[in-house]
């Protein structure tokens, strides 16, 4: 096992020219890459991006082929952004009231369950449709998520119909937010369902724990350097579904994405790029 960090942010055309020299490619604008902690270029990419190092980069353990094989579930999470779900034009948002104002791309998208000034949002099902800036460039990956919503994934049409339809996964448009017309290049992939049973998350995985008294929930923060916590039980016969628990800091509050073995062994099958994979422990 290897600690990789994973960045996303901003980038601007400087630090694009001064990464690259550094071994890294990334697009001008939002965009993700990911790097070992070992790797000789770390400790200048990291001072590099120093003053908003603490903000961008998350530390995450890599494992091995076959310790991704063998896992039973793995948590995923995408390593390519499709910049930002819309809108998010403050001339727009500043019309919005709470809690749009604050999460305007879940307007008309989510049932809001409940809310808190301090921890933001608790959704509900999904009724609606996302909405991006234009149909994306893929840039050679086939799944990505977007910025302030990476619990939601996207695919080409074509792989949702290869990789996901046969599994019983659904799928939703997502829409050109300029038009309000469907994105022809895109679908949002939808979680079958949320696990029927609870992570065994033990204290040495807990980077931070927090207790919602409002809405009677606890949400964590996992240290990110070992494996991803058990299942106490069964989950149910998903392939692609959320876990029972929430996660997330300040104002984020989400559940994670939990993939099958035989879902993982599809996609690495078809070479499916856009997805890190972060495996239970046997």
């Amino acid at each position: 096992m290897r600690i990789r960090f994973r960045v996303v942010k901003y980038f601007n055309k400087l630090e694009q020219a001064s990464l690259a020299r550094l071994g890294i490619n990334v697009a001008e604008g939002w965009d993700s890459f990911e790097i070992e902690e070992n790797n000789q270029n770390f400790e200048p990419i990291k001072n590099m991006l120093h003053q908003d190092w603490d903000n961008v980069a998350q530390k995450k353990a890599y494992c091995s082929e076959k310790d991704r094989s063998l896992a039973p579930y793995l948590n995923i999470y995408a390593n390519k952004m499709l910049g930002y779900a819309k809108p998010d034009d403050e001339s727009i948002v500043d019309e919005y009231e709470y809690p749009f104002d604050l999460y305007p791309y879940y307007k008309g998208v989510f049932e809001i369950i409940n809310t808190d000034k301090q921890f933001g949002i608790l959704r509900g099902n999904q009724i609606g449709y996302y909405s991006l800036e234009d149909e994306p460039n893929w840039r050679g990956n086939e799944i990505a998520s977007a910025n302030n919503i990476e619990d939601a994934f996207f695919v080409k049409p074509e792989i949702f119909e290869k990789i996901f339809r046969p599994l019983n996964i659904k799928s939703l448009p997502v829409i050109n937010y300029k038009t309000q017309t469907k994105l022809e290049n895109v679908v949002q992939i939808v979680q079958q369902g949320i696990s029927q049973s609870h992570l065994m998350i033990n204290q040495t995985q807990i980077k931070e724990k927090t207790h919602i008294v409002n809405w009677e929930i606890d949400k964590y923060v996992l240290s990110g350097d070992s494996y991803y916590p058990s299942f106490d039980s069964s989950p149910g016969e998903f392939d692609f579904f959320y876990t029972h628990e929430y996660f997330g800091t300040g104002g984020l509050t989400e559940r994670n994405t939990i993939i099958s073995k035989k879902l993982y062994h599809i996609l690495k099958i078809n070479h499916i790029k856009g997805l890190n994979f972060y495996p239970m422990q046997q």
